[in-house]
């Protein structure tokens, strides 16, 4: 019983230091997060702003709304 309270609390513990840890793997993984983030960001700008490209020129063309 006391081998099982000893790995308990060691558990426990470890968990506590584990969450509290704001280390080089936590940051990159955060600047990894943000990167990819930015990168959504700027594909869909660059997907929206393509698009309306293509409308106002098929108006142009056709006279009529695509």
């Amino acid at each position: 019983m006391k081998h099982i309270m000893t790995l308990i609390f060691a558990g426990i513990f470890s968990l506590g230091i584990v969450a509290c840890d704001d280390g080089k793997a936590e940051n990159a993984g955060e600047r990894i997060d943000n990167g990819i983030e930015e990168t959504r960001d700027a594909i869909d700008d660059a997907a929206d702003e393509t698009s309306d490209a293509v409308e106002d020129a098929c108006e142009e063309v056709s006279d009529e709304n695509c």
